[in-house]
């Protein structure tokens, strides 16, 4: 999220533009004999340097910027929350029919509450006026290692 903010804020139209025809190509039919798989290496990739570049900004951040980590945790939070209502959602089917898919968004809902606490964390070291960069680096390496290894364990269960 903060990497998609800094685009925009940078103004980077043209990246934009690549990101949303990769996308809309990616989920469509055949397009110039292309595999939409191939299509969606393009988005994957944008979405990829986005994420570089947002880990980069919420490393250095400054007091300035405390509007938009605040921003980004916001976000976040909703996803959080959207997340944990369709699971709610999906565990109230009948016969228990949807478990499974409340089960992912449950899973998912953990991933956007764990973003959601690195990035209050990283707000309120910004809001102290504190610039200690390997803290900061600390927080979304450890939040990173959790993802991986809670979405690792997740798609191992599910797959095997």
């Amino acid at each position: 999220m903060m990497g998609f903010a800094m685009l925009l804020a940078a103004r980077r139209v043209g990246i934009v533009t690549i990101l949303c025809l990769g996308t809309v190509l990616a989920f469509g039919s055949s397009f110039f004999s292309v595999s939409p798989i191939i299509w969606f290496t393009i988005p994957a990739v944008c979405c990829s340097v986005l994420i570089g570049v947002g880990m980069q900004g919420l490393t250095s951040a400054g007091f300035a910027d405390r509007k938009w980590v605040l921003l980004v945790s916001i976000i976040l939070g909703t996803f959080a929350i959207v997340a944990l209502l369709l699971a709610t959602k999906y565990f109230q089917i009948f016969a228990g029919l949807g478990t499974k898919y409340a089960r992912l968004f449950t899973e998912t809902g953990r991933m956007y509450i764990l973003g959601t606490v690195a990035v209050a964390i990283i707000f309120f070291i910004i809001r102290a006026k504190l610039r200690v960069t390997v803290i900061r680096q600390i927080i979304l390496s450890a939040a990173m290692a959790m993802d991986i290894f809670f979405s690792a364990r997740f798609i191992v269960d599910k797959v095997l």
